[in-house]
């Protein structure tokens, strides 16, 4: 009987513990929301074009090789200083030298020592690019290349574009709801959905001029630039009331 007593308590005791357990809490409700796309743009005209000058030469002894680059690139840099007064408009690249060989009747033969040394200039003023130019060619460079043009403002630009596709965005969320005959409320989230390729912010043609003395080779380039985009597009998440 006793144990029967046990039993029961027990069975009773497992009861109530049961009872005081609590109630999984209910999912929380979902938000009604409105999701929206707006696209920003602006469009200027570049201000500044970079380019990289080459002046290479191959010698039988290292040290000409040496001497002569060095003597082009003098000449390069006073020339480029005067279009290019900036502080940091004119970058020299320090001065590469290696063995150059060459193939004759199928077998390596040694041509001599080689020299490089790079220019980069970035023109302010693109009213004075093409008179550079004309004067930079009538050095003895070896490799005009690497042209691009940019606007200083660059990254004003793109957050001027970002506001742009954020209003776009708001405005087209707020015809939605009127189409709907709802209010919107507040502003659940904002993301940038713009791709790197989305804006031509800064582009560079596919410059590569080789001078062969006062023959020209390669590819050639325009020095009408054409204007840079600054596009962006913002996806906005709104609740509705």
């Amino acid at each position: 009987m006793a144990r029967l007593l046990s039993f029961a308590a027990t069975v009773l005791l497992l009861g109530g513990l049961g009872a005081c357990q609590s109630v999984p809490a209910s999912a929380p409700a979902v938000v009604r929301q409105v999701r929206s796309v707006g696209y920003g743009s602006v469009t200027v005209y570049p201000d500044y074009a970079e380019l990289t000058v080459d002046a290479a030469f191959t010698r039988p002894r290292l040290k000409d090789a040496v001497a002569e680059v060095q003597g082009v690139v003098d000449q390069v840099l006073t020339l480029s200083k005067r279009f290019a007064p900036g502080p940091n408009d004119v970058r020299v690249s320090s001065t590469s030298s290696n063995k150059e060989f060459t193939y004759v009747r199928g077998k390596e033969v040694f041509a001599g020592f080689n020299s490089t040394q790079s220019v980069t200039v970035r023109i302010t003023d693109l009213k004075r690019l093409t008179p550079y130019l004309e004067e930079l060619l009538a050095t003895r460079i070896s490799r005009i290349k690497d042209l691009s043009y940019g606007h200083t403002r660059a990254d004003s630009l793109r957050r001027e574009a970002d506001v742009l596709a954020l209003l776009d965005a708001a405005k087209t969320a707020d015809k939605m709801c009127a189409a709907l005959q709802v209010k919107r409320g507040a502003v659940l989230e904002a993301s940038d959905s713009s791709s790197p390729e989305s804006s031509s912010g800064g582009y560079g043609q596919s410059a590569d001029i080789e001078l062969y003395g006062k023959g020209f080779g390669g590819r050639g380039f325009k020095t009408t630039p054409e204007l840079l985009h600054f596009n962006s597009i913002c996806t906005l998440a709104s609740a509705l009331e």
